[in-house]
């Protein structure tokens, strides 16, 4: 009995004790120590994506030449350069070619593409159809387009966790095809070709699931799309100078180098 009562005894005064430095400890807490995270916090931490997941597919990246990455860094300038008002951000492109028979594409903040291989030969047929791909996603990384989501690290980050993280909802995706649209007229890139791409993710849209979620909201970005290309045209006056006519030897070397 005794040994009973000295073992609640003891147990009491260690809450005792617990409880007392709690109270005097958080009196020392004070909330203005504290800030909330920003957009640009998340930001931050969504660049931190680039060395995790390089890390993690060091062995299937897909290393080019020279050559290909002045022809890519040159594709993007392109972009940019027939865009100045749009693209501000001076950092250097980098990107990524992930070896998987799963056709992905995605971007990170600070100009960080990573497109899988079988996703630029089996679906990037011309340079036209490459140039509406990099329009896509330079438009994202350039202008932080990404949902906030709580993320717990965890060291690892799998390309089909990351495609999700990254998903953004059918009316957004819509707003930067219409970005698109305008940024690759000033290119030369006709709109039909935009089109085209979209229609072949909807056509294939089993084979693009990992980047969708929902296949089925695929066919909604062609529709609303399509509605406004034509409302917009019917509009403009200007003709469309497509610029863009058949693809260049460097085009088609790039795509020999991903198939070794």
């Amino acid at each position: 009995m005794l040994r009973i009562f000295i073992c609640f005894f003891l147990m009491g005064c260690s809450v005792f004790k617990m409880d007392k430095w709690s109270t005097s400890r958080a009196k020392d807490i004070k909330a203005k120590d504290y800030r909330e995270l920003t957009a640009l916090d998340y930001i931050d931490h969504l660049k931190s994506f680039e060395k995790i997941y390089t890390q993690q597919y060091r062995k299937k990246i897909v290393k080019l030449g020279p050559r290909h990455k002045r022809y890519l860094n040159q594709a993007i300038n392109k972009i940019s350069n027939n865009n100045e008002l749009f693209f501000r951000n001076d950092e250097k492109a980098v990107f990524y070619f992930i070896n998987s028979k799963v056709p992905f594409h995605f971007s990170l903040p600070g100009k960080k593409f990573f497109f899988s291989t079988a996703l630029i030969e089996k679906y990037i047929k011309n340079e036209a159809m490459l140039y509406c791909l990099l329009a896509y996603e330079y438009i994202r990384s350039e202008k932080n387009i990404y949902k906030k989501t709580i993320i717990i690290p965890t060291g690892t980050l799998e390309s089909k966790k990351i495609l999700s993280l990254l998903r953004l909802d059918t009316a957004d995706k819509v707003e930067i095809h219409k970005w698109a649209y305008y940024l690759l007229k000033r290119v030369g890139v006709d709109s039909d070709m935009y089109l085209t791409w979209l229609q072949v993710k909807n056509r294939n849209s089993l084979d693009f699931s990992a980047q969708l979620g929902d296949i089925q909201s695929i066919s909604r970005e062609e529709s609303l799309y399509k509605a406004f290309v034509i409302e917009y045209e019917k509009s403009d006056e200007r003709k469309n100078i497509n610029r863009h006519r058949g693809s260049s030897k460097r085009f088609y070397a790039f795509l020999s180098e991903l198939k070794r």
